[in-house]
């Protein structure tokens, strides 16, 4: 099976307008990076750009070490300063898009990351590692897109049920809201009843009781009427017997 995201470094120096002491470093730098020490090839590559800021070769190699030590934000930053250089040829940009490449597919920024495997294609058509790397990128971000449907589809269907439960909570609410004012309002409708009903007949009473009480006034008018008849009898008994 194929390495993904494979990092060649360029090896191919030239021996002429450099100075000796950072082509060494430079050199050395690479030997160490052969043999996986980074960290010490990333020292000596920066000791030979002290020497020399602007060499190609240098800077290349040390976004590659800077890679190897997971400074994927390091390395993508300094492959895109390295673009800008005019003296690249197209062999060497290709090489600089495909790390690049590297560098954002690490950093998840997927779009950016295809983006520079297919610029490096145009440079280096035939490329298999670019080839593959994109592969790779373009069935990442697919995964992800899909990912994030489901994500988006399972997130919607939440929001419906929420929704269909805070509608029937409300349902609910408003149906027992209705069912206390309906006993309210029948409550109120039996007071009134119950009121009116004792209104109309104040002083009903018994039939007995008002039996009695009638019975109670009628012998009282008549033991009046009796004492009158026997007042106006004695009355006239007297006058009588006075003449």
């Amino acid at each position: 099976m194929r390495t993904l995201l494979n990092i060649a470094i360029l090896l191919s120096f030239s021996t002429i307008a450099f100075a000796q002491k950072p082509l060494s470093n430079f050199r050395e730098g690479n030997n160490l990076y052969k043999t996986n020490q980074y960290n010490a090839a990333e020292i000596l590559y920066r000791k030979g750009l002290e020497a020399d800021s602007t060499d190609i070769r240098g800077r290349y190699n040390l976004a590659n070490a800077l890679y190897k030590q997971g400074e994927y934000e390091k390395s993508a930053e300094m492959y895109n300063r390295l673009l800008e250089d005019r003296k690249l040829n197209n062999a060497q940009k290709a090489n600089v898009y495909h790390n690049l490449g590297n560098a954002l597919l690490q950093t998840e920024e997927l779009e950016n990351s295809i983006k520079a495997y297919k610029e490096a294609l145009k440079l280096k058509p035939n490329d298999a590692d670019t080839k593959y790397n994109l592969a790779y990128a373009l069935q990442k971000m697919q995964q992800q897109q899909q990912q994030q449907q489901q994500q988006d589809q399972k997130n919607d269907k939440n929001q419906q049920q929420q929704k269909q439960q805070q509608q029937q909570q409300q349902q609910q609410n408003q149906d027992k809201n209705q069912q206390q004012q309906q006993q309210q309002q029948q409550q109120n409708k039996d007071e009134q009843k119950k009121q009116e009903k004792q209104g109309a007949h104040p002083d009903k009473m018994k039939k007995n009781d008002a039996e009695r009480m009638l019975n109670a006034v009628d012998r009282q008018e008549r033991n009046t009427l009796d004492k009158k008849k026997k007042i106006k009898v004695e009355q006239r008994g007297k006058a009588e017997k006075d003449w």
